[in-house]
């Protein structure tokens, strides 16, 4: 199976394989490359998000798909996909963009600044075209936009026993010059419960988003 196949499909058992051919310091350094493991603030502190080291080859697996004691923020998975979009570079991300006075004169104004490099342009670039082929023809259809490439991911992670899983989705629009990046998580399934889906429950308010920053 191509990498492109199985990222269309939303294939676990390639990239559990995937994860123990790469081995666990190198997928722990690319986390940490997309920001996991490290201070944020927005300004207020974000919870880090988390991709442990294991010498044990099973668990080295689950973590690759996501699974295991990954931990991870709906905000850092959006830095994820918005990293992708910006060519490999991520940006720091702020909530406040300017600060006024009671007379509405600008007191201070957020600046972008890029954090780190979390990929080469080139393997961006090859994960947008896969990321958008999950979209066209995988398993993040209902994300389509008409007349917008979007580029997405789906994903469903397993709850605690007896709960239902928590879909995911993320992604970027249009691929080709981005606008805007979005990750939605759905916990416990939400109303689909224990037949959630990222594809089927969290795509579709992927799409309505993008939709209305992309027609604002």
């Amino acid at each position: 199976m191509t990498l492109d196949a199985a990222l269309e499909m939303s294939c676990n058992t390639a990239f559990a394989g995937l994860g123990v051919e790469v081995e666990n310091d190198a997928m722990v350094e690319q986390a940490q490359k997309f920001g996991f493991d490290t201070p944020l603030s927005i300004p207020m502190t974000v919870t880090q998000s988390h991709f442990p080291s294991t010498t044990d080859e099973a668990e080295l697996m689950r973590q690759s798909i996501g699974q295991g004691d990954d931990r991870v923020t709906p905000l850092q998975i959006a830095m994820v996909s918005a990293a992708i979009a910006n060519g490999g570079k991520q940006m720091a991300p702020y909530l406040v963009d300017t600060v006024r006075d009671a007379s509405l004169r600008v007191v201070s104004k957020t600046s972008p600044s890029t954090l780190r490099t979390s990929v080469s342009e080139h393997t961006a670039d090859e994960l947008t075209s896969m990321m958008e082929d999950v979209v066209r023809s995988g398993t993040g259809t209902a994300a389509q936009i008409p007349g917008v490439t979007v580029a997405g991911k789906t994903g469903t992670a397993e709850n605690t026993p007896g709960q239902s899983p928590h879909a995911w989705f993320t992604g970027f629009a249009p691929a080709d010059d981005p606008k805007v990046a979005v990750a939605v998580i759905v916990e416990h399934g939400g109303s689909d419960g224990s037949e959630a889906t990222g594809g089927a429950t969290a795509a579709p308010i992927a799409k309505a988003v993008m939709e209305a920053v992309l027609n604002g």
